[in-house]
């Protein structure tokens, strides 16, 4: 992908800001894409301050996307990118490609995919982990599914400076980074119960944390979230409880045939469950601690 390529970004939500922000920067000091990136967002204000900010410029309607090289898309979940694809494919000029780096469902990305090559467009699957702050800041890591010729990486690379991984076919990508998220919440959720168990016995979180993360129990959970979204009583790092939820019920659903009654993983899902049905959809998805605090009757 020697010569610029025109872009369209999808979804201007937490992430999708930030790296439509990137892609911006990058389109005006020259490199891979030419200026302007269009945005197009279902509520338009959202992309007409987008373009205020950043210097995209705002698409009113989804028709005004169909000339571009690249569509990327980050959209809440797969039901909202299949809406989308639907209406916007059969414009899409042949040989275009849509990156979408909604953490979405895997089967349901590959019939998005054969329903796309129909009209000669490749679907790349292109999750992202880092939150909104890596997503500003462009260092973020890509699972990428589908990109077999390599064409789309280079576009990738300009908003995932942390790490870029070919996971595979197409969907492979949606089932790394749900498996992902599964740990996430799984490695957060067994902190808050150890840290509540000391803190009954005694100990501070504060310096149980200040032992852990030196030692072999660490986890970017004991070493970022709990200190700095729990025990600050902050809750604020900017990923939805329902979206992680979501995330998890695909990486158990999709991907787990395996696992039984004594697997730990279909737990993580029924404290997540427990939690949104508590502290509702919206909420920050570190809250999950605090729905354990209060089964525990003990807060940190």
């Amino acid at each position: 992908m020697s010569e610029r390529k025109t872009v369209a970004f999808i979804g201007l939500g937490a992430m999708g800001r930030g790296i439509a922000a990137n892609l911006a920067t990058a389109a005006a000091t020259g490199d891979k894409i030419t200026p302007p990136v269009l945005v197009w967002n279902r509520t338009v204000s959202k992309s007409e301050q987008h373009a205020a900010a950043f210097g995209t410029r705002c698409a009113r309607t989804l028709s005004e996307l169909s000339h571009v090289d690249l569509i990327i898309s980050c959209l809440p979940t797969s039901v909202e990118v299949a809406a989308v694809v639907e209406d916007l494919a059969p414009e899409l000029k042949s040989g275009s490609i849509w990156i979408d780096c909604t953490s979405g469902e895997p089967e349901a990305t590959k019939e998005l995919a054969r329903k796309l090559a129909t009209n000669g467009i490749t679907m790349v699957d292109c999750p992202v982990s880092g939150g909104p702050a890596g997503a500003k800041s462009g260092q973020l890591t890509a699972m990428i599914g589908g990109d077999i010729d390599n064409r789309a990486k280079p576009i990738i690379a300009l908003f995932a400076k942390k790490k870029v991984v070919d996971c595979g076919p197409v969907g492979a990508g949606h089932a790394v980074k749900a498996m992902n998220n599964c740990l996430n919440a799984a490695h957060l959720i067994i902190g808050g119960e150890a840290l509540i168990a000391l803190k009954r016995w005694g100990v501070s979180p504060e310096v149980a944390l200040c032992a852990i993360n030196a030692s072999s129990g660490r986890s970017l959970q004991t070493e970022e979230r709990l200190p700095k979204e729990v025990l600050s009583r902050e809750f604020d790092y900017g990923f939805k409880l329902g979206l992680m939820y979501k995330d998890v019920c695909i990486a158990i659903e999709s991907l787990g045939s395996s696992f039984d009654e004594n697997s730990l993983l279909p737990l993580v899902k029924k404290m997540l469950q427990a939690s949104v049905d508590e502290q509702g959809f919206d909420a920050d998805y570190t809250r999950v601690v605090e729905t354990l605090e209060r089964k525990a009757g003990v807060q940190l």
